[in-house]
């Protein structure tokens, strides 16, 4: 458990909320945006364990030993009601509801009821007008806070409504040693990997540990093998279709192909992965020049942002082998 000083990288974010609790002007609706896994929904723990706990210090901070508190980061406060949809499923409009008339009963035993919603971006449009009714006359002693990683998927009329509280990427020095404190079994060195691939992600990073990433990587170099030395690789078709494993896969072509832009620029203190150090990866791309693999990975960020968006994951893994093999400029 943590109380939101000890929250890291996240300065800005605990500021704002900390003096909103320090002078007493604590706002009716939040809106948590920015990067996933980065301590928004553990930032929003520590917030309503600073708000409801009764034996904190002077400056806000919760006790995190009473009652109170071990109800809230267990999750199961009774003036705490949290949402969290499962991977990518909408939230209907019947938790909002659910929310709301919770959200109008007096609190059991706080001075505040309130109702986190994680994923809020997953609303659908009747959860999304049920949500802007309560925001426009919220209930009684209560508050709401939404927690989204796609911000611009949210109702305008939602987002204004809210006090929005911005998290930003960690570096990747306090990423590694965030994932380092929380995993025992991972060395120094996977740390780092992590942390790189992650983007400043902590959550991401342990994650994609947990999925074993790494081993994924033989696959995806043995797929970048294959795309280069075939003929045409407009007929290929990378190995999955799956939204997020392509996007992971993605990812990790990204970081690779930068580690053989550092390497090759002689920076190898920054290079990443020990394929790329080894020269693997870099006898692979032999032919293909720095401006190659440069137009290669603007390309692969351009299909990584479409797949986020509409576009089949299908045809994606049509293109990706092309790309990879220069079909467009490497």
């Amino acid at each position: 458990m943590l109380s939101l000083k000890d929250i890291k990288g996240q300065a800005n974010a605990v500021r704002y909320l900390s003096n909103n609790l320090r002078d007493g002007r604590t706002a009716n609706s939040y809106l948590f945006c920015g990067p996933e896994g980065v301590g928004r929904a553990l930032c929003a723990k520590a917030f309503i364990a600073s708000l409801i706990c009764r034996h904190g210090g002077e400056d806000a901070s919760p006790c995190l030993k009473c009652p109170s508190c071990l109800r809230i980061y267990s999750g199961d406060h009774p003036d705490v009601n949290w949402i969290k949809p499962e991977k990518n499923r909408a939230i209907k409009i019947e938790s909002v509801r659910k929310a709301k008339d919770i959200l109008s009963l007096k609190p059991f035993e706080a001075e505040v009821s309130v109702c986190v919603i994680e994923d809020a971006h997953l609303m659908t449009t009747q959860a999304s007008n049920a949500i802007l009714k309560v925001l426009e006359e919220p209930p009684g002693r209560s508050m709401i806070i939404l927690i989204s990683d796609k911000k611009e998927l949210l109702l305008e009329t939602v987002i204004s409504r809210c006090a929005e509280v911005r998290f930003s990427p960690l570096s990747v020095a306090d990423t590694r040693d965030i994932i380092l404190s929380r995993c025992a079994e991972m060395s120094p060195e996977q740390a780092f990997f992590y942390a790189s691939l992650s983007q400043g992600s902590p959550g991401t990073a342990l994650r994609l540990f947990e999925d074993n990433v790494i081993s994924k990587k033989e696959r995806i170099l043995s797929a970048v093998k294959e795309a280069m030395s075939s003929g045409d690789a407009r007929f290929l078709n990378w190995d999955t279709s799956s939204k997020d494993e392509m996007v992971e896969d993605i990812d990790l072509l990204i970081m690779l192909l930068r580690d053989v832009v550092l390497r090759r620029e002689g920076v190898d203190s920054l290079v990443v992965d020990g394929a790329v150090k080894s020269g693997e990866l870099d006898v692979v791309l032999r032919e293909n020049t720095l401006d190659g693999i440069y137009s290669v990975i603007r390309q692969l960020v351009g299909l990584k942002a479409s797949l986020l968006g509409n576009v089949n994951p299908r045809l994606a893994a049509q293109v990706l082998p092309g790309m990879l093999a220069g079909a467009n400029g490497l």
